[in-house]
């Protein structure tokens, strides 16, 4: 058995619990499950963990760092998704989608920050879901959790730069000081100088209220 991995898991359990309602019970079945195909991994700051245009085949649970998920316009400019951090799933599971019907991916998946965790493959955990209904089921919680945050990101393309920004420290508190301002205004889909007037009319703001 993968103790390390069973041991990283726990640290999380009750935060994953409350984000993707899912009983304590059910969380460690999970991880008991997963532990025989999860391998140990390590990243740096730039590495890949999915690159665009080929098969997305693994998951990456991370107990320490940061990744984000974003794509490549047609021009040029890198579009930030989201970001995974610690104790959370880190892929592109519309490309591992893609995968099973043998297309490339759409999307890349990044190390903002050093990150440490264990690789899933996509297959193994496919396989494995096939033959054990708590898995099912969790993965169907997590989708559902999945689907109410782009329904977020919509809503939120359509607000004022400002209100982006408060949604972007309250989705994800304290992220903001682990990756580089310009990562943060790709989030927000702003230019970096843009991003640098927003901090200053934010800061004047605070400093008013």
């Amino acid at each position: 058995m993968n103790q390390a991995f069973l041991e990283h898991r726990a640290k999380y359990r009750d935060a994953v619990t409350q984000r993707y309602r899912v009983t304590p019970e059910m969380y460690d079945e999970v991880s008991r499950l997963l532990a025989p195909i999860a391998a140990p991994v390590s990243m740096r700051k730039g590495e890949y963990l999915q690159r665009v245009g080929v098969l997305a085949h693994s998951v990456y649970w991370l107990h320490s760092g940061v990744a984000r998920t974003g794509f490549v316009t047609d021009a040029g400019n890198e579009v930030t998704l989201y970001f995974r951090t610690d104790g959370q799933a880190a892929a592109s599971h519309d490309d591992l989608l893609r995968s099973n019907r043998n297309e490339l991916s759409h999307n890349f998946v990044i190390a903002e920050t050093a990150i440490h965790g264990y690789r899933i493959d996509w297959a193994a955990l496919t396989d494995l879901s096939e033959r054990h209904g708590v898995l099912r089921d969790y993965y169907l919680k997590a989708s559902e959790h999945g689907i109410i945050d782009q329904g977020k990101r919509l809503y939120l393309s359509v607000c004022p730069a400002l209100g982006r920004l408060a949604a972007f420290r309250r989705d994800y508190p304290g992220l903001e000081h682990r990756i580089s301002q310009k990562v943060v205004a790709s989030f927000l889909g702003v230019t970096p100088q843009y991003m640098s007037q927003l901090l200053r009319q934010d800061a004047a703001d605070n400093k008013r209220g």
